[in-house]
């Protein structure tokens, strides 16, 4: 696959049936495979929603210019390297965090557990998304604290930001730090809240926003797939459902990219480049200093 490691490469896209892959999670078992150290790019394709709403997505993903691997990792629907899909859209972005505790494959888990749910909204079985959600984000955690146990590490994890988007309705969750935004015809908003000691300061009037934000209680996370040791239950952070209006556009990202970017810079970009915007943004994220790993998914409504 062609990546982005040349940033003077202009000639980025390959044909997306390149890299299908097997699709039949329901059955598949989860294997302990890390999360590409290529880094890629997929151009834009058309998302089938409904008969009455059709989806495009937009994908980015690069180790950045300082790690020797990427510890990112993404799901759309029951995919990881194919962007067409039938309703309901699941899409999500997962960061890895562990290095040498496996960080990488606590991503690659949490990506390949996620298809499952796509599995079962898609199947309809009744039960609430909210459920489904919670159900998914237990399973991806004893996955995690299995397969870290088997190689002797105690540490070691991932985060999740993903939405659903069935029947015109968005349904964002999150654990971690990596960001769910909206981008309307007003500007751009964060949905998800970072779960970081960070934050927990900032809530207790500890720190200024500001300070949060630039502490070193920033990168330490109190919440992440894999973070259950005992199995006494993990919650994820659910925020409020919203119809999807026709000028919407949900961006999910790892924090390599909003660590790079302002906000203003973010919306700036994907306005300039309407037609590879994740693209655009990663490359301004390694322009900015590359220091992490660097993932972003875009969804936008075909009109």
């Amino acid at each position: 696959m062609e990546n982005i490691v040349n940033l003077e490469n202009e000639t980025l896209e390959k044909e997306i049936s390149e890299h299908e892959i097997q699709e039949n999670p329901a059955e598949e078992p989860v294997q302990a495979e890390p999360a590409q150290t290529e880094p890629d790019n997929e151009a834009a394709e058309e998302v089938s929603a409904a008969p009455t709403e059709r989806y495009r997505v937009f994908l980015t993903t690069h180790k950045g210019l300082v790690r020797d691997d990427n510890e990112d990792n993404f799901t759309i629907n029951t995919a990881s390297r194919k962007l067409e899909f039938e309703a309901p859209l699941l899409a999500a972005v997962f960061d890895g965090m562990g290095g040498e505790s496996k960080g990488d494959y606590a991503s690659y888990i949490s990506a390949k557990t996620a298809k499952r749910l796509y599995t079962s909204l898609k199947e309809g079985d009744g039960a609430p998304v909210a459920e489904q959600i919670a159900q998914y984000v237990q399973n991806a955690n004893d996955q995690i604290r299995d397969f870290l146990e088997e190689n002797n590490c105690r540490s070691g994890g991932s985060t999740v930001c993903a939405v659903i988007i069935r029947d015109g309705v968005v349904y964002p969750f999150s654990l971690g730090d990596s960001r769910i935004y909206l981008l309307d015809p007003d500007g751009m908003v964060q949905l998800s809240k970072d779960q970081t000691l960070a934050m927990k300061k900032y809530e207790a009037n500890i720190y200024t926003l500001e300070e949060a934000e630039n502490s070193v209680d920033s990168h330490k996370l109190t919440a992440f797939l894999g973070v259950d040791y005992y199995r006494e239950g993990l919650a994820p952070q659910l925020y409020d459902t919203f119809a999807w209006q026709p000028q919407d556009r949900i961006l999910l990202c790892s924090d390599g990219l909003y660590g790079e970017l302002t906000n203003d810079v973010i919306q700036s970009i994907i306005r300039e480049y309407p037609d590879n915007p994740t693209l655009e943004l990663v490359r301004a994220a390694l322009k900015n200093g590359g220091r992490d790993n660097v993932t972003c998914v875009l969804i936008e409504r075909v009109e």
